[in-house]
């Protein structure tokens, strides 16, 4: 009975010990396999974190967003979630979707309060949405963490100058100038625009010509400005030859055709304006334009006094033009011109 029982027992034991082992084995294969899952993902994540950073080179926000959203699925440190906030905000505001790009853009701020460019790109959320009081405050935060900081200064400035407050605007334009000047670069063309509209809507004639005449590369805008207080001053020719580089092509603006016209009017160089109108007439497939057509009447009557022909082209004008103001303006001279004729 005695070698029955050891032996049973000696059985159980036997067993019991292949069991360890067989637990032992099956534990082992569990972490082997663990191991590999875990690898398997640390490569999906690199995976798609390079994605991320390659959407964000070439820009292609729409795919962006998907994937930065994905990110945050993964145990990330603070610093690599304030980098997919931020550049979600980044990439709504590129979209235009303002709820999304400010939620996101205030969830990188809480992370890094003091970091600047978070706070930069809010105020840009705000400004591009004109929410001016929003982008004002982010940008004077900007100011307050570097007094110096001349995105935040060119962007209030811009802000001002929408709202029409052109003293505040100038000076911050000025401080930026003056910062980019002791670095040896410039503000851009249409910096320096908003600026010279600033320093002339405040009485700043001379101000804003000296900001216009410096610019390195002027452009259209800039030109047709510098003209304008030109001709204020009675500078014809100098106001003529900043719009002249500007005609006899292909890009045919009416504004600038129109500018030049009056002022060959003014200094008495009718064919000149003749030709200029003309040559605008036939780029543009003989279209008729109030503006041009006007200004033709004025330098063919100089030309040739022909009062008739001028009053025929008048009542053309009156008749075609969907504008009632210049309708109105028209049939007044049209009938003061005929009831003077009459009294003659």
């Amino acid at each position: 009975m005695k070698k029955i029982a050891g032996s049973l027992l000696f059985l159980i034991l036997i067993f019991l010990f292949q069991q360890m082992l067989f637990a032992g084995t099956l534990n082992r294969a569990m972490l082997i396999t663990d191991s590999q899952k875990v690898k398997v993902t640390k490569q999906q994540q690199k995976a798609v974190k390079e994605k991320f950073y390659y959407y964000i080179n070439v820009k292609n926000y729409e795919k962006l967003i998907p994937i930065a959203k994905n990110i945050l699925n993964f145990k990330l440190s603070k610093k690599e979630k304030y980098n997919v906030y931020f550049n979600l905000a980044k990439a709504y505001l590129n979209i235009n979707k303002l709820q999304d790009a400010v939620s996101w853009g205030l969830e990188a701020e809480y992370l890094y309060p003091k970091k600047i460019e978070i706070k930069l790109l809010l105020g840009t959320i705000y400004k591009n949405n004109r929410l001016y009081e929003l982008a004002i405050e982010k940008y004077k935060s900007c100011l307050d963490l570097s007094k110096d900081n001349i995105e935040a200064l060119i962007n209030l400035g811009h802000i001002y100058y929408f709202l029409e407050n052109y003293k505040i605007s100038l000076s911050y334009f000025q401080k930026a100038e003056s910062l980019l000047r002791g670095k040896k670069k410039h503000l851009s063309v249409d910096d320096y625009i908003c600026m010279a509209i600033s320093a002339k809507e405040i009485g700043s004639i001379n101000q804003a010509q000296d900001i216009l005449e410096n610019i390195e590369i002027k452009n259209k805008r800039a030109s047709l400005l510098l003209s304008q207080i030109y001709l204020s001053k009675q500078e014809l020719e100098k106001a003529q030859d900043e719009l002249i580089p500007y005609v006899y092509k292909e890009d045919t603006d009416i504004e600038v055709y129109c500018n030049l016209a009056k002022l060959y009017i003014l200094s008495k160089k009718f064919n000149h304006a003749k030709d200029l109108l003309l040559y605008f007439e036939s780029k543009n497939n003989n279209k008729s334009f109030e503006a041009i057509d006007v200004l033709l009447v004025e330098t063919l009557y100089n030309i040739y006094g022909n009062k008739q022909k001028a009053l025929n082209k008048l009542k053309h004008i009156s008749n075609y033009t969907d504008s009632k103001y210049i309708q109105t303006i028209l049939q007044k001279i049209i009938a003061f011109e005929e009831s003077t004729k009459r009294n003659i």
